[in-house]
């Protein structure tokens, strides 16, 4: 095999995976949805209906987490690299703000923290850290 087919063909198994794991996410966002608003929407707080819907949001989570670590093996090196790096960034600065927003309301500078508050503060850190992290390894 020459390196042109070699390249399309993992360039194919990127897109491949880039594609499963927005399948897997859609499909975890829209059961988060479900078991969020669903009770009180939909089915006026039945115990049973909620846990189903709790089951199923567990079940595209753990699809949503298989997808993306076999979307890691698809990437090659550098992209791999940048990747594990952006998510250990993340975690530490989760961990430091996390600490520190929780802090907040026993220093009385918030009445409450909503723990969703740090599904941004991943979110926004993950995506900046990617970007951030590829723009230096690639720029020259």
């Amino acid at each position: 095999m020459n390196d042109a087919r070699i390249q399309a063909s993992l360039q194919a198994g990127l897109k491949k995976s880039t594609f499963n794991l927005f399948l897997a996410t859609t499909a975890w966002v829209g059961s988060t949805a479900l078991m969020s608003f669903g009770p009180n929407t939909l089915w006026n707080f039945d115990t049973t209906l909620t846990l189903l819907a709790i089951a199923l949001n567990l079940m595209a989570g753990g699809l949503m987490l298989y997808s993306f670590f076999r979307h890691l093996k698809t990437m090659d090196e550098l992209q791999r690299q940048t990747h594990l790096e952006a998510m250990a960034l993340t975690l530490g600065i989760t961990m430091v703000l996390t600490v520190i927003y929780g802090a907040l309301p026993q220093a009385q500078v918030l009445a409450e923290a909503q723990p969703a508050n740090v599904l941004f503060v991943i979110g926004v850190s993950y995506i900046l850290s990617v970007i951030t992290l590829w723009l230096r390894r690639t720029s020259a």
